[in-house]
């Protein structure tokens, strides 16, 4: 989990202000790992009752763009959300759905593929399928 000093920190580094309500969303976000707008939504209802799914979708863009937040996108899933983070995979257990963070440079990578491909790659994502640590066990 990631500290809420450093959260706040780094709103303030990119040029947003801290409020509470971004605060929330980013401790919410940090605490589930990977979450879904509508998710997100239900769970910081229930603490702040005036809430509205539009000040979510407002705070969400802007957490975005200043690249504190990052999208998620897996295939038949909805975008899902996390705090941004250094390089590593996604790995996508086969069985319960669950998302795992695997620490992995994917900055290794992308040298090779821009020379096998002769393409202007500027990033890299990459998504794993199989069995989690939770179901193996």
């Amino acid at each position: 989990m990631t500290n809420i000093l450093n959260i706040d920190n780094k709103l303030r580094e990119k040029g947003l202000r801290a409020t509470a309500q971004r605060l929330m969303i980013c401790k919410e976000i940090d605490k589930a790992g990977h979450i879904d707008i509508e998710t997100l939504y239900e769970n910081l209802k229930a603490d702040i009752p005036s809430l509205s799914l539009a000040t979510i979708y407002k705070n969400m863009h802007s957490l975005v763009s200043k690249e504190i937040i990052s999208e998620v996108n897996l295939k038949g899933r909805k975008t899902i959300y996390e705090i941004t983070i250094d390089s590593h995979i996604h790995h996508v257990c086969k069985n319960c759905g669950n998302i795992e963070d695997v620490p992995f440079d994917t900055m290794q990578i992308l040298g090779t593929i821009k020379e096998l491909s002769g393409k202007d790659i500027q990033d890299c994502k990459l998504t794993t399928y199989g069995i989690c640590s939770k179901c193996t066990n």
